[in-house]
C-alpha cells in the first residue's frame, strides 16, 4: 500500500515538474513571440514614418521635377532616395520605380503633343502655302491674261493699219500700173504683206483667230498666196496644183501655216538655192510638201519642232523670251484649230529638211466651187501674191469683207513662169 502511494505520489510529482516544465517553456516562448511582434512592430512604425516622409518628398518634389525637367528623380541612375527604414522592402522598390514612370508618362504626353503642334503647324503652313499658291496662280493668270490682252490688241492694231496699208496701195496699183511707180508700190504691199503675217502670228499666240475670209481657193493660189508673205519667194519652185481645192474656211490658216513653212526653208538655205514645193494626194489626204537643200535640223531641233507641231509643248507668248520663236507655234495652233497636220523631217533628198502640210479630205471641196480670180487684160510680172485683207474693227469685233488681192486686179503675164514669179 505505501508502495502504492510513493509510486502515485512519484508520478503526481513527476507529472507536475513536466507541467511546470512546459509552461514555463511555453512562457518563455510567448515573451519571445512578444517581443518579436513588438520589434515587428516598431519596424512596421518606422517604415511607415519614413513611407510618408517619402511620399511627401515624392509628392512635393520629385513628382514636379521630373513633370517639368522630363526626367525620373534624384538618385543616381534617376531613382528615388529611399530611406534607410524602407531598404529592401517592395514599397521601396515601387517609390523608386515612380519617378521614371511620371517621367515616362510626361515624355509619352509631351512627345504626343509635340507630334500634335507639329501636325498643327504643318497643316497650317500648308494651308498657307496653297493659300500663297493660289494667290501666286491667280496673279499670274490675271498679269498673262493682261500680257495677251495687250499682245492681242497690238497684233489687231498693226493688222488693221497694215489692212488700209494694202488698200491704199492695192488703189495706188491701179492708178500706176504703165508708169515708174508700180514696181515701189506692189514692193511696199509685198511689205504690208509680211507685217499682216507677223502681226497675225501674234494675235494668234495670244487666242485670237484669224480674221481674213477666202472663199474656196485652188491649192496653187494657196502657194502664190503663202509666197506673196515672205521675202525671196523668187526662189520657190511649184508645179501647178488646181485639182485640189481647198475649203473657204481653212483656207487662211493653210496659207498662214505654209507661209511660215516657206520662209523658214528659205531662211536655212543658202542664197541660189530653190525651195520646192510638191504636191502627193493619198486616199484619205493629200500632202503640199516643202523640200529645202538647207542645214538639216538636228535631232534634239527635230524632237522639239516635233513636240510643238503634236501639241505637246505649248508655252505661252508671255514666255517666249526677248526674241521668241513665233513660226512653228504659230503653225501647230493653226493646224490643231482648223484641223489639218504639219509634219517635219530631216534629211530630205537634197539633205535639207521636209516639212509637209497633210490636208484631210473633210477640207477639200470639189474643184467646180472654187471661185478663179479675174484676169484683166493689163499685165506685169514683178508683183508677188498678196492675200486678201480683212481690216477687223478691233473695239467692235466686227470683220468687214475681205478687200480682192493684188493678183485679183493685176495678173501676171501668161508667159511668165509661176514657179519663177507669183502673180
Amino acid at each position: 500500500m505505501t508502495e502504492l502511494i510513493v509510486t502515485a505520489t512519484a508520478v503526481l510529482a513527476v507529472a507536475g515538474v513536466g507541467a511546470a516544465w512546459y509552461f514555463r517553456r511555453k512562457g518563455v516562448q510567448a515573451r519571445h513571440r512578444a517581443e518579436l511582434l513588438r520589434e515587428h512592430a516598431d519596424r512596421l512604425t518606422l517604415q511607415l514614418v519614413a513611407a510618408e516622409q517619402c511620399v511627401g518628398h515624392l509628392a512635393a518634389t520629385v513628382i514636379p521635377a521630373a513633370a517639368k525637367d522630363g526626367h525620373g528623380g534624384e538618385g543616381p541612375g534617376g531613382g528615388l532616395l529611399v530611406p534607410a527604414p524602407l531598404d529592401g522592402t517592395p514599397l521601396a522598390e515601387r517609390l523608386r520605380a515612380v519617378p521614371g514612370a511620371v517621367a515616362s508618362v510626361v515624355g509619352d504626353v509631351r512627345t504626343r503633343e509635340r507630334a500634335a503642334a507639329e501636325r498643327a503647324a504643318a497643316h497650317a503652313a500648308d494651308q498657307v502655302r496653297q493659300d500663297a499658291e493660289r494667290q501666286i496662280a491667280q496673279v499670274r493668270r490675271d498679269s498673262v491674261g493682261v500680257a495677251r490682252a495687250a499682245v492681242r490688241g497690238f497684233a489687231n492694231n498693226i493688222v488693221a493699219r497694215s489692212a488700209r496699208l494694202g488698200r491704199a496701195v492695192s488703189q495706188g496699183v491701179r492708178r500706176h500700173i504703165s508708169d515708174e511707180a508700180y514696181a515701189t508700190l506692189v514692193e511696199i504691199d509685198h511689205l504690208a504683206q509680211q507685217m499682216l503675217l507677223t502681226a497675225s502670228g501674234y494675235s494668234v499666240l495670244a487666242g485670237d483667230k484669224l480674221s481674213r475670209r477666202w472663199p474656196a481657193t485652188p491649192l496653187t493660189d494657196i502657194v502664190r498666196a503663202a509666197m506673196g508673205r515672205i521675202e525671196g519667194y523668187e526662189r520657190i519652185k511649184h508645179p501647178e496644183m488646181g485639182s485640189v481645192v481647198v475649203e473657204g474656211r481653212a483656207v487662211e490658216a493653210v496659207v498662214h501655216a505654209l507661209a511660215v513653212l516657206l520662209d523658214n526653208a528659205l531662211r536655212y538655205s543658202p542664197p541660189a538655192a530653190s525651195v520646192h514645193v510638191s504636191l502627193e494626194q493619198g486616199h484619205h489626204a493629200c500632202f503640199l510638201i516643202v523640200d529645202d537643200a538647207g542645214l538639216r535640223m538636228d535631232d534634239e531641233r527635230l524632237l522639239w519642232a516635233s513636240d510643238v507641231m503634236s501639241g505637246e509643248q505649248r508655252d505661252d507668248i508671255t514666255r517666249l523670251g526677248a526674241h521668241p520663236q513665233t513660226g512653228l507655234r504659230v503653225a501647230s495652233l493653226l493646224a490643231e484649230n482648223y484641223g489639218f497636220r504639219v509634219e517635219l523631217t530631216a534629211p530630205n533628198i537634197y539633205q535639207g529638211t521636209r516639212a509637209m502640210v497633210v490636208l484631210p479630205k473633210n477640207l477639200l471641196v470639189d474643184p467646180a466651187a472654187a471661185q478663179p480670180a479675174p484676169r484683166p487684160a493689163t499685165t506685169s510680172s514683178a508683183a508677188p501674191l498678196a492675200a486678201p485683207v480683212a481690216a477687223p474693227d478691233v473695239a467692235a469685233g466686227a470683220v468687214p469683207a475681205p478687200t480682192a488681192p493684188v493678183a485679183d486686179r493685176v495678173s501676171p503675164d501668161p508667159a511668165t513662169d509661176p514657179a519663177t514669179a507669183p502673180a
